[in-house]
């Protein structure tokens, strides 16, 4: 019997790497790799990881949390650009066009 579908229900897409390479990729990029700052990028991937959950609530937060100041904050702790941390996350699929805090706009120079 096919299950039926749940309404209301959002299934994020597929990312296309794993947290851990993200970990890795943000890990290369701090001041300097002590264990303070290994547990501040765990937590920025934990947020991450969360807005590819497929709990609602969970991937809502995670995204407010990618969005906010608070991702400025903890970013700012470990010299990591909070943009660069947003767009790896975005091209990882991890947060999608629709959960991005600055939708993309083709504007010509010039245009009104």
């Amino acid at each position: 019997m096919i299950a039926p579908m749940q309404i209301g229900k959002i299934v994020p897409p597929r990312p296309l790497v794993g947290i851990h390479a993200i970990e890795r990729l943000l890990l290369r990029y701090v001041f300097a790799p002590v264990p303070e700052a290994k547990l501040i990028v765990a937590v920025i991937c934990q947020g991450i990881a969360d807005a590819a959950s497929s709990d609602d609530y969970q991937r809502r937060r995670a995204c407010r949390f990618l969005q906010g100041f608070h991702l400025e904050y903890l970013a700012d702790l470990v010299e990591l650009n909070p943009e660069f941390v947003r767009e790896v996350a975005r091209r990882a699929r991890y947060l999608t066009a629709e959960q991005s805090p600055h939708p993309q706009h083709s504007m010509k120079i010039g245009a009104r």
